[in-house]
C-alpha cells in the first residue's frame, strides 16, 4: 500500500473565490492536473509528469498495448532521430513545415526528431526485404516520445511539444488485405475507448501530407477541443464539422438532426498505399512474378493527449474524474482523526488491515490517507478533487458493532447521463465492502477480444 504523506504531489492551493491571473491556463484539464500536483510545466509546451500522472500514464500505455497486440501487432522501437535523407526520398521533407525539429551531428549530417516513422518502417522493410507474401500481413508498433515544434502550444498536454504516442505500421500484399487489417485495428480502437468510457467518434478526414487512400480521425468530445464534430441524434453517424455550413444544412443523410460539439483528436489512422514503399523500395515477392511494393497502413494514438482528453471530457471544473481503468489509485482509505473515539476503537493498525484486505480483492495497490491530524472532511474533500473512483472512510460508523464504513463511488458520465453526478454513498460492513469491490472489479473487466 502507499501513503498520502509520502507522495511527491506538489499541490497548488488556490484560496476560495480567488481569480486566477495566469492566462497560460486555458482549459479544465490543464488547470486540474496542475492544481492537483500531477504535472509541472518546464517550458512552453514541455511538462514533467509527476508520480500520480506517471502511474495513470503507465496504466493507459498498458491498456493501449493490450488492445493493439490483440490484433497480432508486434512491438519494436525506432530511434527518435531519423535521417533527413529518408524524408527527402519520400517527398515529405519539403512539406513538413516549421513543426519539424531538426538537429545536426558533429559530421554535419542532418536528422529529424521524427514526429512519425513511416519512412523508418519502409526503410526497415526494404533493408530486410524483399519479404515473402507468406510473411504478410505484418503489423509492427512502438510506444515512445514524439516531438513537434508547435507554434503556439496550449491547453497543457492537449497540445504539447513533446508527447507519448503509439504508432503502428501495417504491411500488406494488396489493398483489400490492408482494408481487412484496418478494420481489425480500428475495432480494437473502439474497444479501447469503450473501456475508457469516452465518447470518441471515428470520422473521415483528409489524408493531407501523410497521403494514402483513406484516413479517419478519432475525435473525443470535449469542451476545450480545437476541432468539432457533427453527430446525428438519430443514427449516431459522425463527421468533421464544416465551419462554413449554416444550421439549415446540418442534416444527416438519414434525415436526422446533427448536433455539433467541440472535440479533441486522440488518434488518426490511414491506409497509405505505396506512397512510402515505392520511393524507399520496400517490396515483397508474390506467389509468382517480380517483387512489388508493399501496401502500407498506419495507426496512431496520442497517449499523453488521450490522458488529458479523458480528464477534459469527464471532469468537473472543481474535481478530476478518471476512467477507472487508468486512475492512479482505484481506492483510497481515509482513517479516523487521531484522538477521536473512532481512532481509539479502530486505530492505525485497523486502517492498514482494511487497506490490505482491499488490495487482496482488487489485486492492486491501495492508497491510504495517513494524515491523521487532519479532519476526515478535509481529507475527503481532497480525495474527491483527485477523483479516486472509490473512497472508503473509517468514520463515526466504524465505532459501531459491527463496524460500518462509508463508501463513495464515483462514475464517469455516459451517453444516457452526460452530466457529472455526485458520488454515490453507501454504508457497508467489512465483508459487504469487499464483496462490493469484487463485484465492481468483475463488471469492469471488459474483454479485449
Amino acid at each position: 500500500m502507499r501513503y498520502v504523506s509520502q507522495l511527491f504531489q506538489p499541490i497548488i492551493s488556490i484560496p476560495k473565490n480567488a481569480k486566477i491571473k495566469n492566462t497560460e491556463i486555458t482549459c479544465k484539464s490543464q488547470k486540474l492536473l496542475l492544481e492537483c500536483g500531477l504535472v509541472r510545466p518546464t517550458a512552453a509546451g514541455l511538462f514533467t509528469l509527476l508520480p500520480l500522472a506517471r502511474r495513470a500514464l503507465d496504466k493507459l500505455e498498458a491498456l493501449v498495448q493490450k488492445h493493439i497486440e490483440s490484433t497480432g501487432a508486434q512491438r519494436i522501437s525506432f530511434p527518435a532521430l531519423a535521417s533527413e535523407s529518408l524524408w527527402e526520398r519520400s517527398g515529405r521533407l519539403a512539406g513538413g513545415g516549421p513543426e519539424l525539429m531538426t538537429v545536426k551531428d558533429r559530421h554535419d549530417k542532418k536528422y529529424l526528431l521524427a514526429p512519425t516513422h513511416e519512412e523508418s518502417i519502409a526503410d526497415l522493410l526494404a533493408d530486410v526485404g524483399p519479404l515473402s507474401y507468406k510473411q504478410l500481413p505484418l503489423l509492427l508498433y512502438q510506444i515512445g516520445n514524439k516531438y513537434r515544434d508547435e507554434h503556439r502550444p496550449k491547453h497543457g498536454l492537449l497540445r504539447a511539444r513533446e508527447f507519448r504516442m503509439l504508432d503502428a505500421y501495417g504491411a500488406h500484399a494488396a489493398a483489400d488485405c490492408a482494408r481487412e487489417q484496418y478494420e481489425r485495428v480500428t475495432g480494437a480502437y473502439r474497444r479501447l475507448f469503450d473501456v475508457l468510457q469516452l465518447n470518441v467518434h471515428r470520422v473521415e478526414a483528409p489524408t493531407g501530407e501523410m497521403g494514402g487512400s483513406l484516413s479517419h480521425e478519432w475525435q473525443c468530445v470535449a469542451g476545450a477541443g480545437e476541432d468539432a464534430v457533427d453527430v446525428c441524434l438519430s443514427c449516431s453517424h459522425a463527421r468533421l464539422a464544416d465551419p462554413s455550413e449554416r444550421d439549415a444544412e446540418r442534416r444527416c443523410q438519414c434525415g436526422g438532426t446533427l448536433r455539433r460539439g467541440n472535440s479533441v483528436e486522440v488518434g488518426h489512422t490511414f491506409i497509405l498505399g505505396t506512397k512510402y514503399s515505392e520511393p524507399l523500395r520496400a517490396t515483397f515477392t508474390p506467389a509468382s512474378g517480380a517483387p512489388q511494393p508493399v501496401v502500407m497502413s498506419c495507426y496512431g494514438i496520442g497517449i499523453t493527449r488521450l490522458l488529458a482528453a479523458s480528464v477534459e471530457a469527464l471532469s468537473t471544473e472543481q474535481s478530476i474524474t478518471w476512467p477507472r481503468a487508468i486512475a492512479p489509485f482505484n481506492t483510497i482509505v481515509i482513517g479516523p482523526k487521531e484522538g477521536s473515539k473512532e481512532w481509539i476503537s479502530h486505530g492505525w493498525e485497523g486502517v492498514k488491515q482494511m487497506a490490505h484486505s482491499i488490495e487482496e480483492v482488487q489485486q492492486e495497490e491501495v492508497l491510504v490517507d495517513d494524515r491523521h491530524s487532519l479532519t476526515i472532511g478535509k481529507r475527503l474533500m481532497m480525495a474527491d478533487k483527485m477523483g479516486y473512483p472509490t473512497i472508503v472512510v473509517c468514520g463515526k460508523h466504524s465505532a459501531e458493532s459491527p463496524p460500518r464504513y462509508e463508501v463513495l463511488h464515483r462514475s464517469p458520465p455516459n451517453s444516457t447521463s452526460p452530466h457529472q453526478s455526485p458520488p454515490s454513498t453507501t454504508l457497508l460492513t467489512h465483508s459487504e465492502l469487499l464483496h462490493s469491490l469484487a463485484d465492481n472489479g468483475r463488471q469492469e473487466r471488459i474483454p479485449v477480444l
